[in-house]
C-alpha cells in the first residue's frame, strides 16, 4: 500500500512539474506580448503627441507595469539606458529578448525619430518572437508532457 501511495505522490510531482514548465513559458509569452503592446503604445504617443518618455514610463501599461516601475525606481540611481538595462535584466523571457529589450535603452535618449524607430522595432522583434512561439506552442506543449509524464510514470514503475 506504501508503495502504491509512493508512485501516487511521484506522478502527482510529475503532474506538477509539467504544470509550472508550462505557466513558466505561458507567462513569458504574455510579457512578450505585454511589451510589444506597450512599446507600441508609446511609440504613437511619441510620434503623434510629443509626450515625455518619463511621463510615459509611469502610465500603466498592463502586464509589462513591472518592467515599467522597475525602470521608474532605477532611474533614481542610474542615467536611462543603463535603467533600462538593468530592469530588461529582470524580465522572464529567453537572453536574447532581454538583449533586444535592453539594447533599446540606448536608443531612447535620442531624438523623436530615434526613439520611435527603437520602439518600433522592439515591439516588432518581440511580435515576431510570440508569433513563431505560438506557432511551436502546441509540439511544445506535447513534449512538455510527454517529457514529465513518462519520467514520473518510470519512476512510479520502479517503486512497485
Amino acid at each position: 500500500m506504501l508503495r502504491w501511495f509512493g508512485a501516487g505522490l511521484i506522478l502527482a510531482s510529475a503532474l506538477l512539474t509539467r504544470r509550472a514548465l508550462l505557466e513558466t513559458d505561458r507567462a513569458a509569452q504574455r510579457m512578450r506580448r505585454a511589451l510589444a503592446s506597450a512599446f507600441e503604445g508609446m511609440e504613437a504617443e511619441v510620434r503623434t503627441l510629443l509626450t515625455p518618455l518619463p511621463i510615459l514610463l509611469r502610465r500603466p501599461h498592463g502586464a509589462a507595469d513591472r518592467f515599467f516601475a522597475a525602470v521608474t525606481r532605477e532611474l533614481q540611481y542610474a542615467e536611462l539606458p543603463q535603467a533600462w538595462r538593468t530592469a530588461a535584466a529582470e524580465l522572464p523571457l529567453l537572453p536574447e529578448e532581454r538583449e533586444t529589450v535592453a539594447q533599446m535603452g540606448a536608443r531612447l535618449t535620442g531624438d523623436e525619430r530615434t526613439v520611435c524607430g527603437a520602439l518600433a522595432l522592439a515591439a516588432s522583434q518581440l511580435r515576431r518572437a510570440a508569433d513563431a512561439i505560438d506557432a511551436q506552442r502546441t509540439q511544445k506543449e506535447r513534449l512538455v508532457s510527454a517529457l514529465c509524464l513518462g519520467a514520473g510514470a518510470l519512476l512510479a514503475l520502479m517503486l512497485l
